[in-house]
């Protein structure tokens, strides 16, 4: 299977779709995020990604409520954010941590979502996010091959079979030797869709030897 994003596709014998994950590293600075959209187009790469979101709708930890408090970009920011990374002509999305979020992307037209692996199990966002008919690429860092079919099943309901299906450790940074790439075979054998890897470790060699195991993305 093949997914189309934008101009690129993403599958078998296709070249390895490389995304910059930007995150929350912008410390909710909008100038630096532009910044990490320059940087991105500099090296090369396809595509880079943020996440989306309002710390209430999704943090009740009052330990951590304040970091991500200060990690936040306005929703209206992410409009010019987008409109930045479209005048550098590269592929801007992001992770959506709740349905409103989703609904800021949607408006935006990003190209496709990502589920971030701890909201696997969280249906009612898997199924507005499918409703949209967007590719949606899914995290399953934390999950187990039920879980992971259980998501599938519940945007496949939504009549979206534009899957991608991401293997995941997650721990940060994650330890060379709990890497387990291997876990991509399996994800093949199981799923017939494009499997790529996303890496929470140090530098780009595991990354790389991704890439030529086969990752997609």
């Amino acid at each position: 299977m093949k997914i189309k994003i934008s101009k690129k596709q993403i599958g078998d014998n296709c070249p390895t779709f490389v995304v910059a994950e930007a995150g929350i590293n912008h410390n909710g600075s909008l100038k630096i995020a532009k910044k990490m959209v320059d940087q991105a187009k500099k090296i090369g790469v396809d595509a880079i990604k943020f996440q989306t979101f309002k710390t209430e709708e999704f943090n009740s930890n009052k330990k951590y409520f304040k970091i991500f408090k200060n990690a936040e970009l306005a929703y209206n920011e992410f409009e010019e954010l987008s409109d930045y990374a479209k005048s550098k002509e590269i592929i801007f999305f992001s992770t959506p941590f709740s349905e409103k979020s989703a609904d800021v992307l949607y408006k935006l037209k990003v190209p496709m979502f990502k589920i971030a692996s701890g909201d696997i199990t969280h249906t009612p966002l898997l199924k507005h996010i499918a409703s949209m008919k967007k590719p949606v690429i899914i995290s399953t860092g934390m999950s187990n091959l039920r879980e992971i079919k259980k998501s599938i099943d519940i945007v496949k309901k939504e009549k979206n079979n534009k899957i991608i299906l991401m293997h995941s450790v997650s721990a940060y940074p994650t330890p060379y030797n709990e890497v387990n790439m291997m876990v991509m075979n399996l994800l093949k054998e199981k799923f017939l869709y494009p499997i790529g890897y996303s890496d929470n470790g140090p530098g780009v060699l595991v990354p790389q030897v991704a890439a030529s195991l086969g990752a997609t993305i």
